[in-house]
C-alpha cells in the first residue's frame, strides 16, 4: 500500500495546471524586466508616452471611457482565448497568452523602477492591484481554453465518439462571463486607483 500523500503534497498535485499557468505568466514577467533592462534606451520614449501617469477627470463619461480603456486589452486577450477554445489546435495559442500578458507587465514594471521612488509607488498603486486581478482571470481563462481544446481534438482521434460535448460547451461560456468580469474588475480597480492617487504623481 503507497504511504498518503502529505496535504501541502495533495494540493499541489490537484493544482498543479494552475501552477503551471501561474508559473508561466512569472516567466513572462521576468521576460519583460529582462527585456526592458537590455533595450531600455531604444524603447524608453515610448514606453515614456505610453506609461504616463494621467489623471482622470471626475466626470462619469471620463470614467467610463477610462474603464473601458483599462479593460480592453484583458478583455480582447480573453476573447482570444475563448476562441482558442473553440478549435481543436488552440491549445498551443492559449498556453502563450499568460507569458505575452505577464511581458507587458514586466515591462512596466521595470519602466516605474528605473524612474525612482515616485516609480514604484506607482507601481504598488496603480500597477498591480489591477494587473494582478487581470492575470488571474488570464491565468483561468488559458487554463479553461486549453482544457476545451483538448476535448475537441481528442473528438478528431481515430475511434473517437463524436459529440456529447455541449454541457461542456455552457459550462465553457458560463465560466468565461466570469472572467470577463473579473476584467471589468480590474478595469475598476485600475480606475478608482487612478481616481485616488494619479494626483500625486503628475
Amino acid at each position: 500500500m503507497a504511504p498518503a500523500k502529505p496535504p501541502i503534497g495533495r494540493f499541489f498535485a490537484a493544482n498543479r495546471q494552475l501552477f503551471l499557468f501561474t508559473v508561466l505568466f512569472l516567466v513572462g514577467t521576468l521576460l519583460g524586466l529582462i527585456v526592458y533592462a537590455l533595450s531600455h534606451v531604444v524603447i524608453g520614449k515610448e514606453l515614456q508616452t505610453m506609461l504616463e501617469v494621467r489623471e482622470i477627470p471626475s466626470t462619469f463619461q471620463a470614467g467610463m471611457s477610462a474603464l473601458f480603456s483599462s479593460s480592453f486589452s484583458t478583455i480582447l486577450l480573453l476573447a482570444l482565448l475563448y476562441l482558442c477554445g473553440l478549435s481543436a489546435c488552440g491549445a498551443p495559442f492559449a498556453v502563450l497568452v499568460p507569458i505575452f500578458f505577464g511581458l507587458g507587465l514586466g515591462m512596466t514594471e521595470a519602466y516605474y523602477y528605473s524612474t525612482g521612488a515616485a516609480g514604484i509607488a506607482v507601481t504598488a498603486l496603480m500597477v498591480v492591484p489591477h494587473y494582478l486581478i487581470a492575470a488571474v482571470a488570464l491565468v483561468l481563462g488559458s487554463m479553461e481554453s486549453v482544457r476545451m481544446s483538448l476535448l475537441f481534438s481528442r473528438q478528431i482521434l481515430p475511434g473517437a465518439s463524436m459529440g456529447g460535448l455541449w454541457g461542456d460547451f455552457k459550462l465553457y461560456s458560463v465560466r468565461f462571463l466570469v472572467f470577463l468580469g473579473l476584467a471589468f474588475l480590474a478595469g475598476v480597480v485600475d480606475v478608482g486607483m487612478r481616481l485616488l492617487f494619479s494626483g500625486l504623481f503628475q
